[in-house]
């Protein structure tokens, strides 16, 4: 374990004051007394600040968002599935130094006699040690906790704990957080402290149910499979059954309350401000230039799924996909797409740099004027979108979300297609939880339609009643299928989300043996270990490689919740 999470690092928020984050952010790195609450903001903008920084980097290649156009070789493109050494420290770095803030921040509370924080302090938690071992798998955690509160800086050999250990530990800290947060009679803390919830205790309370409702489906077919689908937790909680809670958790979602209150609407949903005035509160893509934000373009498979197109070939020999609009005859287009690309034509992916380079400069992939015809990420200014002619703005955007309100449509559509909640088990029940879920990811994205607007309800009509899915339309065997394609489209710059889901069920099906494409055309199951841990915690390092890895750092191994004969077989398609 690297010593990044020692306390000399880790009071990333430890100044008096919720109103001084300019001062926390500036200095990062003093040792100051603070209160509890204090710790909220700075940990929450960190970590969305990193994990929107490892989407645009990382997860929109391997999800097949896009491609990028900004490499001299195919061999070191992540989208080709060659990620070199030290490329996936990020999460480690970042993730780790904001756990171990959340367990100061725990133990503040715990001697401040807090409940309500002790509670925050575990949905930080909970969130951030499941997005450190979905991405690596089994990694340093009980050790690792306690080394903030340690006072020493000579232990960095920390053990690493099986991920199915993790998640058992999890579901406990997110019990204790749910029933913390029923009992306390505080009903806000400091909204200066907190600029997601302004401190509302209620809706930190249906963030953490909604995240072990997400959390609870990454294992549920593992468990299901390995377990007969009851998880040994603690002598506290004692045993979870999948379907137990997951049917519990719908009827909570369906009432607005009860034992485990979940998001009611898109108010609900943590989003993380941020500012383009305060230096401290930009976005990491602030600075980044025109050429190299333009070097993302959005992948053809993206644009299949969002928009109508016909098939051509290229004076080159290559197939592309040509945007087909509505008024000529094509099927509405997505309301979500302007939102995040400027042009509707996508890119293939995993072509060889030279085929890549062919491509960009095809006089057929180009307007009359000479402009690419391949859409990129939106950045507000003069550049409005293709279709709509709306100016947005992913660059510099007011706030980005942690999670979103439509996720647990698609979480119960999903339990409902695979008979673990039978009240939403019927196609008609899924079918309108899966139409729902697409709805209020519309909404959740653009600003300039409504529910009932034409362009949305046509829409939302088309991905059910349309030959969308294994060229059928929507129907008890593409379910699946068709749920978590949709689900795929709406975890856009939702940090590993989109590419964590693809493990653990295979969908949507993704092409992975395209020319370029390496690790022996499988789609990395996990991040490498960071390129220094070996020589920093040699002893627990090697012991896992050895152990669950097989005796290399390698990233085709699954992670545990990913390694199911149905998501074993679903993800081999995208190699036929």
């Amino acid at each position: 374990m690297k010593h990044r999470i020692l306390p000399a690092i880790i009071l990333v928020c430890a100044l008096a004051g919720c109103s001084r984050f300019d001062e926390m952010s500036k200095n990062p790195y003093a040792l100051y007394e603070a209160p509890a609450e204090s710790f909220v903001h700075p940990i929450m903008f960190k970590t969305q600040y990193n994990l929107i920084s490892v989407f645009r980097g990382t997860t929109v290649f391997l999800a097949q968002y896009a491609v990028t156009t900004n490499a001299e070789s195919s061999s070191r493109i992540i989208g080709n599935y060659n990620i070199p050494e030290g490329t996936s420290d990020d999460i480690w770095t970042s993730l780790y130094l904001q756990y171990g803030n959340a367990m100061v921040m725990y133990d503040q509370a715990v001697r401040e006699g807090s409940k309500s924080m002790q509670a925050v302090a575990l949905i930080l938690r909970s969130f951030l040690i499941t997005q450190i071992t979905d991405s690596y798998g089994d990694v340093p955690f009980t050790e690792a906790g306690l080394l903030p509160l340690s006072g020493t800086t000579d232990k960095y050999t920390t053990a690493y704990d099986s991920q199915k250990e993790i998640y058992r530990a999890v579901f406990c800290m997110l019990e204790d957080a749910n029933k913390m947060l029923s009992e306390t009679e505080d009903i806000h803390f400091s909204a200066l402290c907190d600029k997601t919830f302004g401190g509302d205790l209620d809706k930190w309370r249906r963030f953490g149910n909604s995240l072990y409702a997400r959390l609870l489906m990454r294992v549920a077919m593992k468990v299901m499979e390995e377990d007969g689908g009851t998880l040994e937790l603690n002598d506290t909680w004692e045993a979870l059954n999948v379907k137990s809670k997951l049917a519990e958790f719908y009827d909570c979602f369906q009432n607005g309350s009860g034992d485990y209150p979940m998001m009611r609407s898109r108010d609900d949903r943590p989003l993380i401000p941020f500012s383009t005035q305060n230096e401290t509160e930009q976005t990491p893509f602030y600075t980044t230039t025109n050429g190299i934000w333009n070097s993302v373009a959005v992948c053809d498979v993206l644009t299949r799924r969002m928009l109508d197109y016909t098939e051509a070939v290229d004076s080159d020999g290559q197939k592309y996909y040509k945007y087909k609009a509505r008024e000529s005859g094509g099927h509405v287009e997505d309301p979500r797409f302007d939102c995040w690309w400027r042009k509707t034509n996508g890119m293939p992916n995993q072509l060889l740099n030279a085929d890549s380079v062919k491509f960009l400069d095809n006089e057929e992939h180009k307007s009359s004027a000479g402009n690419s015809l391949i859409g990129r990420m939106t950045y507000g200014n003069d550049y409005a979108s293709a279709i709509t002619g709306k100016i947005y703005d992913l660059k510099n955007a007011s706030s980005y979300p942690l999670m979103n309100f439509s996720e647990l449509y698609f979480i119960f559509a999903e339990a409902g297609a695979r008979g673990l909640v039978s009240s939403a088990s019927g196609i008609g029940a899924y079918l309108a939880l899966l139409r729902e879920g697409v709805t209020q990811s519309i909404l959740e994205w653009n600003p300039y339609v409504t529910a009932e607007s034409d362009e949305v309800v046509d829409y939302v009509n088309y991905v059910t009643n349309g030959e969308l899915y294994s060229g059928a339309t929507l129907n008890s065997d593409n379910a699946l299928e068709a749920i978590l394609t949709q689900k795929w489209i709406s975890s856009f710059f939702i940090g590993i989300e989109a590419w964590s889901d693809y493990r653990r069920t295979g969908y949507p099906i993704l092409r992975t043996d395209g020319p370029a494409a390496g690790n022996d055309k499988i789609l990395p199951t996990r991040l490498r270990y960071p390129s220094d841990e070996p020589y920093r915690n040699p002893v627990s390092y090697q012991a896992a490689v050895d152990g669950w890895l097989g005796g290399t750092n390698n990233i085709q191994t699954d992670v545990w919740w990913a390694d199911t004969k149905e998501s074993k077989a679903v993800r081999l398609l995208g190699r036929k």
